[in-house]
């Protein structure tokens, strides 16, 4: 496609999205790069009394002050606020299979359809709707870390680096094409919410590009290897128990500091106990002794863990 035709035509994309920083940033990127966004779906609250229509019109709350978000700015408001003040309707959905959703979505015509962080699974007969396909913005380095919390394994793993993906959805879960992808560093300490927003950043940034290179038929797909793949469901409580004997205390600090916020319960298995924590401080890998494996208790309540390769100190 020539500049001028680019010009005189932008991409028509259809936004699927929660509240949140993952949803926000990538849908910011959007607006900032001058993407015409026709509408905004978010998932409909589950109700489980009331009967829900398939597909209906978000009506802001009445008493909702909206501030207009300025486009570079940093992220502060939320993904709804910023439609609002941009005019761009916003649909809930209940039903996405159901023919009302699929008329209503079809009537603007998008391009493309552009998923970050969205609860329900995308069906075949709105996978059809766009002409170029729908892109998901995932946090990590597909294959790997497939799933609904793929940060939250990131931090399990003790991982140095992750990375953001854009890829075509299919049926499958997150195991379509690879359009684009970057990796990333992972700082020392950084919380969870942190890291979502550095990804979410840098998934803004690859989503615009990947729309243009699918708008302009200039992508280069890359079918993922199913032999690299890795799959987690969302974690459960037994994911919070950190096996200090096993991990280095690097591992264990970074995993901490990473998922404290998420509220559940952190335990460290040392030894025969369990020892239940709430943040760490810091962490050493100086040599120790690997089989005294001992809490060394400190009269302010924080103690020193060894770990498998150093130690850890938490509270």
């Amino acid at each position: 496609m020539s500049n001028a035709t680019q010009s005189a035509y932008l991409p028509r994309v259809l936004f699927f999205g929660m509240q949140g920083k993952f949803s926000y940033a990538p849908f910011h990127a959007l607006l900032e790069a001058g993407i015409q966004v026709c509408a905004v779906v978010i998932p409909t609250e589950q109700v489980f009394e009331t009967e829900l229509p398939a597909i209906q019109k978000y009506e802001y709350p009445s008493f909702s002050r909206t501030r207009l978000p300025v486009l570079n700015s940093t992220i502060h408001f939320s993904m709804l606020d910023l439609a609002k003040a941009r005019n761009i309707p916003v649909w809930k959905v209940q039903q996405l299979s159901s023919s009302d959703t699929i008329n209503t979505l079809t009537v603007y015509q998008p391009d493309i359809i552009c998923v970050a962080c969205f609860s329900k699974r995308i069906p075949r007969d709105v996978l059809n709707i766009p002409q170029f396909g729908c892109l998901n913005v995932h946090p990590s380095l597909l294959p790997a870390n497939r799933g609904p919390e793929p940060l939250f394994w990131t931090f399990r793993e003790g991982s140095a680096k992750t990375g953001v993906t854009i890829h075509l959805i299919d049926e499958s879960l997150d195991s379509g094409a690879i359009v684009a992808q970057e990796a990333m560093e992972i700082p020392d300490g950084i919380s969870y919410s942190d890291l979502e927003e550095l990804s979410a950043q840098i998934g803004g940034t690859l989503l615009v590009q990947s729309i243009w290179d699918m708008f302009n038929q200039k992508a280069v797909i890359q079918e993922q290897d199913e032999t690299k793949s890795s799959y987690h469901p969302f974690p459960c409580d037994d994911d919070f128990m950190v096996p200090v004997a096993e991990w280095s205390a690097r591992h264990v600090y970074n995993f901490i500091r990473g998922v404290a916020a998420w509220g559940n319960p952190i335990h460290l298995l040392v030894g025969n106990k369990t020892i239940h924590v709430k943040k760490a401080i810091s962490y050493s890998l100086n040599a120790i002794n690997q089989s005294a494996m001992i809490v060394n208790k400190q009269p302010d309540e924080c103690f020193w863990v060894i770990c498998k390769q150093g130690s850890v100190l938490v509270e």
